[in-house]
């Protein structure tokens, strides 16, 4: 009997499939997080896309997308930080799509967990960033984060030392659920407790996920305790830039009396270090952060072990540590609003 060629090729794969042999078809255990051959893909995840904290941690990512050939990186977080909901569903959305690997910023250190877990048992890697999970045990590759509980002491003896040690103070606090911001303050309620003659006023307050919820909770804040009040700590970016704004409305002139460390960078704060209405701020390295995500997860798909814990960093930025000519800058731009 005569086989036609049509016939002759699907004998033929048939065979391949039986035997095993496909070259382009990884192996059944291997899982999506290790592909046969070729290009990874992997997801990076951030809390949002709208800080520059975040745009700084982007270019970090896509600096070490360049530098790696054999990896591509899909950039991609919600629009705002307070949607866990929508996060999640990105995570799930790239483990369906066959991703290699995922680097994440959770939102919400126990909320997050589950996904990751998913991601774990279709033997997809995952990276987590900035911010951790809430369990000692998630089934993470490595850890890449400032040391963030340090940070939060940091910014407690900076804000006690400048007091003199006495006076009233308050915590501006991110929101509930992100660990990163949670050790910031749990760090500097520490650092500040070591200072006896300080009293804590209010500690409980959260300025939300953006800049416009923060300048609410700080007018409150002000119209609550503002007469009384020496100093303060925000926890993140928005919460920072957010207490600015609204001492800045202040009609009692209490900006430049109330002494504000922040955390994080962005214009907005240099601008409040060259004017006097910042002391301080903890800096992290954002774009190192990013950078070395990704260069983790590589190692891991290319059949390394990254290190469990990678510190980024963290320093107290204050006037004196920013470049002259930036601080022309900043100064000039001032003059001309």
């Amino acid at each position: 009997m005569r086989v036609s060629s049509l016939a002759k090729a699907l004998l033929l794969a048939s065979l391949f499939v039986a035997c095993g042999d496909s070259p382009s078809a990884p192996s059944p255990e291997a899982g999506a997080g290790s592909p046969s051959a070729g290009s990874f893909k992997i997801a990076v995840i951030p809390k949002g896309t709208a800080h520059e904290f975040w745009k700084a941690v982007e270019q970090g990512a896509r600096r070490a997308d360049e530098e790696l050939a054999d990896l591509t990186i899909v950039w991609k977080g919600p629009s705002g930080e307070g949607d866990a909901a929508a996060q999640i569903a990105l995570v799930e959305s790239f483990l369906a799509d066959g991703i290699h690997g995922v680097c994440l910023a959770p939102l919400d250190a126990r909320a997050l967990e589950k996904p990751v877990r998913a991601a774990a048992a279709a033997k997809i890697p995952v990276v987590i960033f900035d911010s951790g999970l809430a369990a000692a045990d998630a089934p993470i590759e490595s850890f890449v984060a400032t040391d963030n509980y340090m940070g939060g002491r940091m910014a407690g003896d900076e804000l006690g030392s400048a007091l003199g040690s006495k006076g009233r103070v308050l915590l501006l606090r991110y929101v509930l659920g992100s660990e990163s911001t949670e050790q910031r303050e749990k760090g500097f309620l520490d650092a500040i407790a070591a200072h006896t003659g300080i009293e804590v006023i209010s500690s409980d307050k959260h300025g939300g996920p953006t800049e416009a919820e923060a300048v609410a909770a700080a007018e409150t804040l002000l119209s609550n305790f503002g007469e009384q009040l020496d100093g303060v700590f925000c926890s993140n970016e928005s919460a920072t830039s957010g207490f600015l704004t609204a001492l800045a409305r202040d009609s009692r002139g209490l900006a430049g009396k109330v002494i504000v460390v922040g955390f994080d960078s962005s214009t907005k704060i240099e601008e409040a270090l060259v004017s006097g209405a910042l002391r301080s701020t903890i800096v992290q390295n954002p774009e190192r952060m990013g950078y070395l995500a990704v260069k983790a997860m590589h190692t891991r798909l290319t059949g390394g072990t990254p290190e469990r814990r990678i510190d980024t960093g963290e320093r107290v930025l204050r006037l004196g540590d920013l470049p002259a000519e930036r601080v022309a800058e900043i100064r000039a731009r001032l003059q001309g609003k």
